[in-house]
């Protein structure tokens, strides 16, 4: 998907540049000194037009309802629910586990990190794709890496795992989902939007769901 993206970029760009200079060649528009200088500009407009889009423009509710693109920026109470055959540590935490599930986004790339009260995860490959042939939902999947803390550590080591997400409509409030890990624990997770906040760090302050 990452791929398809970056060639519409591409297409766009080289497609905004040939237009332009199609206009100024059947104008018959002589480029001097001035117009020589103005198009000097235009690859640093496009350059600027793409990160704007990527940032912020794509958001903007008439856009957002244009490109489709699912809004799951910010952060979500979540609750984990390990599945009873979860090769779960002795004294671990059986659930239900209340946690956060803060999410970055931008319109090409998207970032996951899960806070608990004995750990952290980031992210490292997240990606948003089609479910199917469905133009309402989406599959929200990434991989992570998750960090106890060390007084948790005799009992829980740092291990990898992988996340995956339903997205139904533009404005979702509620996911859910399922994850495993490589300890041989899995369970479901549900998700529920506090905020669009994403500078959180812990569980600590963490409103309650509106």
């Amino acid at each position: 998907m990452a791929k398809d993206q970056a060639r519409l970029v591409r297409i766009v760009a080289v497609g905004v540049s040939t237009a332009w200079g199609m206009v100024l060649h059947l104008s018959g528009v002589t480029v001097g000194s001035s117009m020589q200088r103005l198009l000097a500009y235009v690859p640093s407009v496009l350059v600027l037009l793409t990160v704007a889009f990527d940032l912020w423009v794509w958001k903007w509710p008439g856009i957002h309802m244009l490109v489709g693109r699912p809004r799951v920026d910010g952060t979500w109470r979540t609750t984990i629910r390990p599945h009873k055959n979860s090769r779960i540590p002795k004294n671990g935490n059986r659930g239900p586990i209340t946690s956060a599930v803060v999410i970055e986004q931008t319109f090409w790339t998207v970032t996951a990190r899960l806070l608990t009260a004995e750990s952290s995860s980031m992210s490292e490959v997240a990606s948003m794709r089609a479910h199917g042939d469905s133009r309402e939902q989406c599959l929200l999947t990434y991989t992570y890496r998750n960090e106890p803390k060390q007084q948790h550590r005799p009992r829980s080591s740092p291990h990898r795992g992988a996340c995956e997400f339903t997205v139904v409509g533009r404005l979702p409030k509620t996911l859910s989902g399922t994850y495993w890990t490589d300890r041989f624990t899995v369970g479901d997770m549900d998700l529920v939007l506090v905020d669009r906040r994403k500078d959180r760090n812990s569980l600590a302050g963490l409103p309650p769901t509106p």
